[in-house]
């Protein structure tokens, strides 16, 4: 399991073979982006389903501008609910402060959405295979061997197979990182970790928001016509996780102080199936995220905690950017040292600030301004990626 140079780097202009692994929206942006580029490249996933953890996301403006790249913001809004305001307020309901979420200059879109991340899932995942695009699932990467002009990949199923680029989009535990950066810093534990639940949204529900009460902070966001999403962040110890069957209960505790409708979200947790528990860990790759003919995307190069909302969104924006700089011609390491250079402080940015704001809450610091603080990010994020 090593990787093992046996010459220099070659240019980017022959390109025509590339592996992704990890079919997430990293990757299948960058699978789709490509595509449209006239690649069709080879895409593996470890999982053995085609599917997406977890329960739902926001996808800010930005994300959706790196959809309508691929063809698929539309789909997105369709499926998913808009949304025009952060609003934020206390256990009981009262609304503080609110955060405008503005649409960008010239869009024919909202400024934000709800979605549920399997809904996202399927329309990539969709779009892949009415390219051609059919990830091979269950199969990782064991071992990278680079040569001068192209990488053998070898597979956890006993194939192997020559590529000019391989790109890491496995995620925070990414398979690839640990093969190519031996040395790379570890995915870091931030103290807290997130719930997540779904619950029937009532018909008069239109409007969400985050709550701060005495022990945690809660929040609301409606994902579809039928549906909303229930998130509570929490202070926690390790990174330990609860028996499946005890998440509605130990969630409905948690959300014991809470009035309003996420009170009355609380008392329809009953579904274990329905409710996710992460602790939170987040990395943060120094720069380069490349080495020989590999490159780190996504999670696997910058996992960020949901404080921002702006995790997906990193991650779609990693892939059509990269397949946008895979048409230059330039030699491949000074194209991948480029990309690096494009993408590390807007990703820093959303990392780095996403970890103050889950600092203030851990820690209840007497001088946080999270509203400053996430509306400052967001407009930054409206600037072209």
């Amino acid at each position: 399991m090593s990787t093992t140079p046996t010459g220099p780097d070659g240019g980017a202009g022959e390109i025509r073979r590339v592996l992704i692994v990890g079919a997430g929206p990293a990757g299948l942006s960058l699978a789709l982006a490509l595509h449209r580029r006239g690649l069709t490249p080879d895409v593996i996933d470890v999982a053995e389903e085609s599917r997406s953890p977890g329960a739902a996301l926001t996808l800010l403006a930005p994300a959706l501008r790196a959809l309508d790249a691929l063809g698929l913001a539309d789909p997105a809004v369709a499926v998913g609910f808009p949304r025009t305001r952060q609003v934020i307020g206390d256990h009981r309901g009262t609304i503080r402060d609110v955060v405008d979420v503005a649409p960008l200059p010239g869009s024919r879109h909202p400024g934000a959405i709800g979605i549920t991340r399997p809904a996202l899932h399927d329309l990539l995942s969709s779009a892949s295979q009415a390219a051609g695009i059919t990830p091979r699932l269950g199969v990782t990467v064991t071992s990278i061997v680079h040569m001068s002009t192209e990488a053998e990949v070898h597979f956890s199923d006993g194939g192997r197979r020559r590529y000019d680029l391989v790109v890491g989009a496995d995620g925070i535990h990414s398979t690839v990182r640990e093969l190519v950066f031996p040395d790379a810093p570890r995915p870091h534990f931030t103290g807290q970790a997130v719930w997540r639940a779904l619950v029937d949204r009532p018909d008069e529900l239109f409007e969400g928001g985050m709550f701060y009460g005495p022990r945690n902070k809660a929040g609301i966001n409606i994902v579809s016509d039928r549906e909303v999403y229930l998130f509570l962040v929490q202070n926690v110890e390790d990174l330990r996780r609860p028996p499946r069957e005890q998440l509605p209960a130990l969630l409905r505790e948690q959300l014991i102080e809470y009035q309003g409708w996420v009170a009355w979200m609380r008392e329809r947790l009953v579904d274990p199936d329905r409710v996710d528990y992460r602790p939170l860990e987040v990395i943060m790759m120094p720069p380069p995220w490349h080495r020989h003919r590999v490159v780190l995307i996504g999670d696997a190069a910058h996992a960020t905690t949901p404080h921002l909302a702006a995790g997906a969104l990193c991650a779609l924006e990693d892939g059509v950017v990269l397949a946008e700089m895979l048409g230059e011609t330039m030699p491949l390491r000074t194209l991948l040292d480029a990309f690096t250079a494009r993408r590390y402080e807007r990703c820093r940015l959303v990392v780095e600030n996403a970890a103050q704001l889950g600092e203030w809450e851990r820690t209840h610091a007497a001088d946080a301004d999270p509203v400053r603080l996430t509306a400052s990010t967001w407009a930054a994020l409206a600037q072209p990626a």
